[in-house]
């Protein structure tokens, strides 16, 4: 498993800490490769990947500077998996479904042990022939052993759990947008580059994360709308 998420998001989580001061750069490549113990080009895919989310940006000859802080504001609402699904047109396919030992990236996610069982689910949701979203999602597998008995092409994966004995009590929630990679651009059905939201979702049973999941949302056919008292 490649290291460069796992410095990704603790680069990320520095830059909207305010850990960087704007107007420096950040440590440079090999300074980056060292404090995490990657290769070079292992430290540069993240900051590439960081820098096509509108987070730092280059300068030939004096390095990586932060872009400045992103604001968090307000609330928002994801319509539920049976809402989609109830729709005619509407339907979900199940790329991948399996069972997986947790890498060292999602065992810190997931607050488990590395090497333990987690359930992954990649699944792509269409209205009529354009493909709108691709989920993936990582379950504690101790939580809901058979969960991949269930068809997860029509059923909810949160009221599934529930059904299973798993209190689902707590979402946390970030929402951004980004340039899609090659993969995910791929799934669109979208040139690479082209601008999504990102919701990254992590779902609590108590104290415990049960489930962890990003969403990749075609900006050109969706908008986001809440309603609430000022």
């Amino acid at each position: 498993m490649a290291k460069y998420p796992l410095i990704k998001t603790t680069l990320k989580d520095r830059l909207l800490g305010g850990h960087y001061a704007e107007g420096l750069p950040l440590p440079s490549e090999p300074q980056l490769a060292r404090e995490f113990e990657v290769s070079r080009m292992t430290a540069r895919r993240a900051i590439d990947e960081l820098e096509r989310e509108g987070y730092v940006y280059r300068v030939q000859g004096a390095g990586t500077f932060p872009t400045g802080k992103r604001f968090r504001q307000g609330m928002f609402r994801v319509r539920p998996f049976k809402e989609w699904a109830r729709h005619p047109d509407h339907r979900t396919t199940v790329l991948r479904a399996m069972q997986i030992e947790a890498t060292p990236e999602i065992a810190i996610v997931l607050q488990i042990q590395p090497g333990d069982p987690v359930i992954f689910i990649h699944r792509l949701r269409n209205a009529g022939d354009e493909a709108l979203v691709i989920e993936k999602r990582y379950i504690n597998a101790a939580l809901v052993p058979s969960l991949l008995d269930h068809n997860l092409a029509v059923e909810s994966i949160h009221e599934t759990m529930i059904s299973m004995g798993v209190p689902l009590q707590r979402v946390e929630q970030n929402l951004e947008a980004v340039n899609l990679r090659q993969e995910e651009a791929e799934l669109l059905r979208v040139p690479l580059g082209t601008a999504a939201f990102l919701l990254r979702r992590t779902t609590y049973s108590g104290q415990k994360r049960a489930s962890y999941v990003n969403y990749w949302v075609r900006g050109d056919r969706y908008a986001f709308q809440d309603t609430f008292e000022p």
